[in-house]
């Protein structure tokens, strides 16, 4: 007994989805544009903060290899 559209366990067929024909509502094709949108924008902020906020280390010290630092 297989539904219209179901293959046999039950999932749709690609034929049947609404993405698959290019017919997708004017709803869901602003949520996708929006979640684009959003990721990029994150994305956006996410390499500002890390380039601003980036540890760029200590200062390199030179120290001469006959001086030594004792510990006791």
């Amino acid at each position: 007994m297989r539904k219209e559209g179901f293959n046999e366990y039950g999932e749709p067929t690609i034929e049947e989805l609404d993405d698959f024909k290019g017919t997708a509502s004017k709803e869901k094709k602003r949520a996708i544009m929006w979640v684009i949108i959003t990721g990029l924008v994150l994305g956006v902020f996410y390499a500002l903060a890390k380039n601003y906020f980036k540890d760029v280390g200590e200062p390199e010290i030179n120290v001469p290899q006959e001086q030594r630092i004792l510990h006791y």
